[in-house]
């Protein structure tokens, strides 16, 4: 499986996130930020790369003002 993590600035970013990419129908899991990765908030969106159009997704946050980082992320 190829997962992604994305990872933000704070809770308002995710809750934001995963409303914007509810509404364009990808499918994710919000879970906790895996302590590997460093970040600001301790809740993350969890994706599979190959379900997902990682080009669209950039698209729509960043059209959106989200701050994200994106991460490789093995199950």
């Amino acid at each position: 499986m190829q997962d992604k993590v994305i990872t933000f600035q704070s809770t308002h970013h995710v809750l934001k996130a995963e409303k914007i990419l509810i509404t364009a129908g990808f499918k994710f899991d919000i879970i906790p930020t895996p302590k590997n990765i460093s970040s600001d908030c301790g809740m993350s969106i969890r994706f599979d790369s190959q379900a997902a159009s990682i080009s669209m997704l950039y698209e729509l946050l960043n059209a959106n003002n989200i701050s994200f980082n994106l991460y490789d992320y093995k199950v």
